[in-house]
């Protein structure tokens, strides 16, 4: 028997609601656990590491705020926030001088270590745990064995 649009788009909207569901409690338990350990929400983590990962010289904000899913204001706040820990610091772009970097210290990079692993072993514990209710199991098993 074929499935309807109507059977397809109920699914669909039970997959998104699930995976909605999963991504806020995991999104919270995460954030108090690096927010517990390091004072950094799960999002600085995701820019810490994308700063660790990317060009020494530094990366654009529009670049940075691409790479982690916020608009561009969103992203200099949380800049401005790391740079007043010392974590970031912003710096001239040698080739374009209205162009702005920003680059991690010594103590960003530190950190940024620290607190990629805890956000690891916390995801993972998060999943672990989401992957016995049954509202949310089937995304976990999806993202965990069917994504690569």
């Amino acid at each position: 028997m074929a499935t309807t649009r109507s059977q397809q788009d109920s699914t669909e909207l039970d997959q998104w609601r699930a995976l909605t569901v999963l991504s806020g409690r995991i999104t919270q338990e995460v954030n108090r656990v690096v927010a517990r350990k390091h004072e950094l929400t799960m999002h600085e983590v995701f820019v810490l590491s994308e700063l660790t990962a990317g060009n020494p010289q530094g990366l654009r904000i529009q670049d940075l705020a691409d790479s982690t899913g916020v608009d561009q204001s969103s992203m200099s706040r949380t800049v401005k926030r790391l740079e007043s820990r010392g974590l970031t610091q912003k710096v001239s772009c040698d080739f374009d001088k209205r162009g702005v970097y920003c680059q991690l210290t010594d103590e960003g990079r530190a950190l940024a270590v620290r607190a990629v692993r805890t956000c690891r072993v916390a995801l993972s514990d998060a999943l672990d745990g989401a992957s016995f209710e049954p509202r949310t199991a089937a995304v976990v098993a999806r993202l965990r064995f069917e994504l690569p």
